[in-house]
């Protein structure tokens, strides 16, 4: 039989086709299956650290409520302060649920820059209270809770009822589905009911409850009404014809300062507008033309913003820091009474260099934190806190009184020494009734402005 050999070359390529297809699919599903092996040893590990860290956090305050040192408290508390810090971050590793995620993230939050607080309280020379010691002894009981019930986890994944690249898996499906997410075998529900027990912590730090609770200081005068507010947004434009723009209906904003938003439709540019339902002041505007050139001087810059400032009735603002970008100057504002500076109270302001014209302001903090303070006399004269800085600086080029914010928001009256230190400029903000060195920052002097650091 005489064969016909036209087919047996396409077969054969069909064939070797056929093969490198097979070896290639088998290629990736053995290396997809390599990397599902190395994801879930990758969350194992997260998993073990987080769980050893919290451990660790436990133990270390339950030492600390034993100890009669100052300087081991100290010690325990700061590293409580750094398990917790290393124990979040890897739990943001993890593909759990984004509110047993939120719930143990505030935990670790707060746990942690609260014993770092008490840690700088002992370093100031102050014990602990009766009601700090409950207030750890508390946190360390939701500590040792949340590692429990993180080794009944630990035991799931152990027994295989438990993997963590499904658990990705069951994520990204529902994402992709816009539905619930597919619950996995880690029931975490008794991890959030505990939590939402933790005590309401009040204390000297960024994390305290306090802070979320806060109203705003600065506002004053009737609530406004939206038409009112919507009339007043005119007197807040800059640079613009008030006779030729368009301004809309308006829409209720909630937050810390309940208000009114406006769009404005300009030839100028459009500009979005938040005015506060008490008393109807300027929240934050913000103008998005692109600015193509700079034609004015820093100078004028910062005079035509000082000048807007006192014009809609934020007056006594003295610069402090600016920064030149994109043909746009960054200029911040505190407030300035009776030769202090008063730095809770800060408004950012933004001009453009083409024409000077106010193209954002943000004046939130400032009416957040705004009042009537009673000062004390300093304890210490200006001339002790020139030599309490002068150990470390070389040159001491000015010394005013300042009022600074603390990151609990409590407010600290304070000297304020800025001098060198060989070539670098330094600001250091020195307690003016205790002489406790409060805060440094560092000035970095650019072409395109001032910084401090």
């Amino acid at each position: 039989m005489k064969i016909n050999r036209s087919w047996i070359i396409p077969l054969v390529l069909a064939l070797v086709l056929v093969g490198i297809t097979a070896y290639w699919g088998y290629d990736q599903y053995r290396e997809k299956e390599q990397l599902q092996i190395y994801m879930g040893n990758t969350f194992q590990r997260s998993f073990y650290e987080l769980v050893e860290r919290i451990e660790e956090m436990q133990v270390l305050i339950g030492k600390s409520l034993v100890s009669t040192s100052p300087r081991q408290n100290i010690l325990l508390l700061t590293d409580v302060w750094s398990h917790a810090n290393t124990a979040q971050a890897e739990l943001n590793r993890l593909p759990l649920a984004a509110q047993t995620v939120y719930d143990v993230s505030k935990f670790l939050s707060q746990t942690g820059d609260f014993a770092h607080t008490m840690a700088k309280q002992n370093a100031d020379g102050k014990v602990l209270t009766a009601e700090e010691r409950q207030t750890l002894s508390e946190l360390r009981q939701h500590a040792i809770r949340i590692t429990e019930l993180l080794h009944e986890v630990e035991n799931e994944v152990l027994a295989g009822r438990v993997n963590w690249v499904e658990m990705v898996k069951s994520t990204r499906r529902a994402l992709r589905e816009e539905q619930e997410r597919d619950k996995p075998d880690i029931n975490l529900d008794d991890l959030s009911d505990d939590l939402s027990k933790v005590p309401t912590l009040i204390y000297d730090g960024p994390f305290s409850d306090h802070i979320n609770e806060r109203k705003p200081e600065g506002l004053r005068g009737e609530e406004v009404s939206r038409e009112t507010a919507r009339e007043k947004v005119r007197d807040f434009l800059d640079g613009v014809d008030g006779a030729n723009i368009s301004v809309s209906e308006g829409t209720t904003v909630n937050g810390r300062i309940p208000g009114y938003n406006f769009q404005v439709e300009t030839g100028n540019g459009v500009y979005s507008v938040d005015i506060s339902k008490k008393g109807g002041f300027l929240v934050t505007l913000i103008n998005n033309r692109k600015v193509q050139s700079g034609k004015i001087s820093r100078d004028q810059a910062v005079k035509k913003a000082q000048e807007y400032l006192e014009r809609i009735d934020y007056t006594d603002m003295e610069p402090t820091f600016s920064e030149i970008k994109d043909n746009i100057a960054y200029i911040s504002f505190a407030y300035q009474k009776d030769d202090i500076i008063f730095y809770p109270d800060i408004i950012n302001v933004q001009i453009a260099m083409d024409n000077g014209q106010v193209l954002a302001v943000e004046a939130q903090n400032y009416l957040m934190s705004h009042k009537e303070r009673e000062i004390k006399e300093a304890e210490i004269t200006e001339e002790e806190a020139r030599e309490l800085a002068s150990a470390t600086l070389d040159e001491i080029e000015n010394v005013r009184l300042a009022v600074i914010p603390t990151s609990s928001l409590r407010e600290v009256f304070t000297y304020e020494v800025r001098g060198k230190a060989g070539d670098e400029l330094y600001i250091i903000y020195i307690n003016a009734e205790t002489g406790n060195e409060e805060q440094i920052l560092k000035v970095i002097l650019s072409e395109t402005g001032t910084l401090a650091l």
